[in-house]
C-alpha cells in the first residue's frame, strides 16, 4: 500500500453511498401493516359475501376492495429505497399528468392524462408507474371533487403505469404505432373500469344495466381514446426518449463504501 493510500481513502469516505436497503424498520413496520391490513379486508369481504351475499353492501364493499388495492400499491411502493432523484421526477411527472387533466377540464374526458402516466411508467418502471397514476387521481380529484370514484381511478391509472412499465422493461422503447395502439386500449379499459363502480353501487346488477351504462358513455370513452391515440401518434416517441434522457442522468449507482476504498487502495 502506497503512502498516499490513508490521504485517498480519507477523501473518498464522504462520497461513498449509503446502503441500498436505506428504510427504516418503523417505515417498513408501517408499509406491511398496510399490506397486511388491506390483506384481512380483502378476505373480510369476500367471506361476508360468500356467507350473507343478500346483506352485503356492494357499493360499500367495492370501494373498500379498490382502496385496498391502491393502498397496497401505494405501500409496495414505498418499501423500496426509492432513490429521492426519482421520487421527485415521478412527482413532477405526476403534476404534469395532473396540469393535463385541469387544463383541459372543459373539455369531457379529453384529456392527456392516460398518455402522460404511460409514458412515465415506460420510463421508470412499473411501480413508479403505478405512483404516478395513483397520485394523478388523488391530487387531481381535489379539483375535481373526492368521491369513491377516486380509489377506482387510482387502481385504474396506477394500473396504466404498470402496463408501461411493462411494455419498457429492459430500457425497451415502443413504436409510435404500438404507443397509439395500447394507449387507446387503455383508455378505454380505464373508462370501463372505472364505469363498474357506477354499475356496482347504484344500478341494478343485471346485465342490461352494465350495458346500458357503457352505451351511455361510448362518446365520453371514445374522446379519451381519441386524445391518448393523439397524443401517442403526435409526442410519444419523444416523450418517451425525454422520459428515458431523465431517469439516465438520475439513476443512481450505489457502491459499498469498503469496496471502493480497497479499489482506490490497489491504484
Amino acid at each position: 500500500m502506497s503512502a498516499t493510500a490513508p490521504a485517498r481513502s480519507a477523501a473518498a469516505a464522504p462520497f461513498a453511498a449509503p446502503p441500498v436497503d436505506s428504510l427504516s424498520g418503523r417505515s417498513r413496520l408501517a408499509g406491511w401493516a398496510v399490506v397486511v391490513g388491506a390483506a384481512v379486508t380483502v378476505a373480510s369481504l369476500v367471506a361476508w359475501s360468500v356467507f350473507d351475499p343478500g346483506g352485503v353492501n356492494w357499493g360499500a364493499a367495492s370501494f373498500g376492495l379498490v382502496a385496498a388495492v391502491a393502498a397496497v400499491g401505494v405501500a409496495l411502493y414505498g418499501l423500496r429505497a426509492v432513490p429521492a432523484q426519482e421520487i421527485a421526477i415521478v412527482a413532477s411527472i405526476a403534476a404534469l399528468a395532473t396540469a393535463g387533466r385541469v387544463l383541459f377540464a372543459s373539455v369531457p374526458s379529453f384529456k392527456p392524462v392516460t398518455f402522460i402516466v404511460l409514458v412515465g411508467g415506460i420510463g421508470f418502471g412499473p411501480s413508479a408507474g403505478f405512483m404516478i397514476g395513483a397520485t394523478t387521481a388523488l391530487v387531481s380529484n381535489f379539483f375535481f371533487g373526492q368521491g369513491p370514484w377516486t380509489p377506482w381511478q387510482m387502481v385504474a391509472w396506477g394500473a396504466v403505469g404498470v402496463v408501461g412499465g411493462l411494455l419498457g422493461r429492459n430500457d425497451r422503447r415502443p413504436g409510435r404505432w404500438e404507443l397509439a395502439l395500447v394507449g387507446g386500449a387503455l383508455a378505454l379499459a380505464f373508462s370501463w373500469f372505472v364505469t363498474l363502480w357506477t354499475f356496482i353501487a347504484f344500478t341494478a346488477h343485471t346485465w342490461a344495466a352494465l350495458v346500458a351504462l357503457y352505451a351511455l358513455g361510448i362518446a365520453f370513452d371514445a374522446a379519451h381514446v381519441a386524445a391518448t391515440v393523439l397524443c401517442a401518434l403526435g409526442l410519444g416517441p419523444q416523450a418517451v426518449r425525454i422520459v428515458a434522457r431523465f431517469r439516465r442522468r438520475t439513476r443512481v449507482t450505489l457502491l459499498d463504501a469498503k469496496e471502493t476504498t480497497c479499489n482506490q487502495d490497489a491504484h
